[in-house]
């Protein structure tokens, strides 16, 4: 007679190979509960930016001896960008317990005067870490007003960039108006220009007669559209 087979579906199933993995999960994850809450912050480690508040360092230097799980990066990472002298921050916990911080100063746009010492100005008009020299231009104005740093970094910008020359400093003498200290393209005699916190029309060809290499007397008033005014050896 004819063999009669059973079809596929009624057919009994080998036994399948049983994974290892979830035996070997079962024994390491205890084992990871046990360890891990015992690794520590050892050492944190900044590097990049120096002058940074004693405040700050402070409180990073705080970390050590707490559980790693209870360190966030985004946290440590947010406390530096709170800091204007800083552009970037990189954080990376490396096991057991190093906590590296590496911070990138913000570019100085100028300098201003606090107190005796000399502090970085940064592109947005706040106060970036202390200097051992000024930076030029020096911007004699409120350190504690960005909106004042602003301005008077605006006017140096503009005036360098019309000129061709290089801004000394820039100092206020109204409420609103201020004096460029410059230095011509091509010389090193400056010049003293009075100035409004917008470009006049005066201001914009005087400096467009610079930037080709006309010679300038030591002081001129061009807060006006339709009048210069020349003074002397300033």
């Amino acid at each position: 007679m004819k063999p009669t087979f059973l079809p596929d579906r009624l057919r009994p199933r080998a036994p399948r190979k049983r994974s290892r993995k979830p035996l070997l999960l079962m024994a390491v994850l205890p084992l990871t509960l046990i360890v891990v809450p015992m690794w520590r912050v050892q050492a944190v480690d900044v590097s990049g930016c120096s002058g940074l508040p004693p405040e700050l360092m402070t409180s990073l230097d705080d970390l050590v001896g707490r559980p790693t799980l209870a360190v966030s990066p985004q946290w440590v990472r947010r406390q530096l960008e709170a800091w204007p002298a800083v552009s970037a921050v990189e954080v990376q916990l490396e096991l057991p317990g190093t906590l590296r911080i590496s911070a990138a100063h913000a570019p100085a746009h100028g300098s201003v005067p606090v107190g005796t010492r000399w502090h970085a100005v940064t592109a947005s008009g706040t106060l970036g870490g202390n200097l051992d020299a000024p930076i030029e231009p020096v911007l004699s104005v409120t350190p504690g007003s960005p909106t004042d740093v602003r301005r008077a970094l605006a006017v140096a910008r503009r005036i360098a960039g019309q000129s061709g020359g290089h801004v000394r400093g820039v100092r206020p003498i109204t409420p609103t108006d201020f004096e460029v200290d410059l230095v011509p393209p091509g010389t090193d005699r400056p010049v003293v220009l009075r100035v409004r916190p917008e470009a006049t029309r005066a201001e914009t060809q005087w400096c467009r007669l610079l930037s080709q290499g006309e010679s300038s007397p030591g002081w001129v008033d061009l807060r006006w559209d339709d009048r210069v005014v020349l003074g002397g050896a300033g």
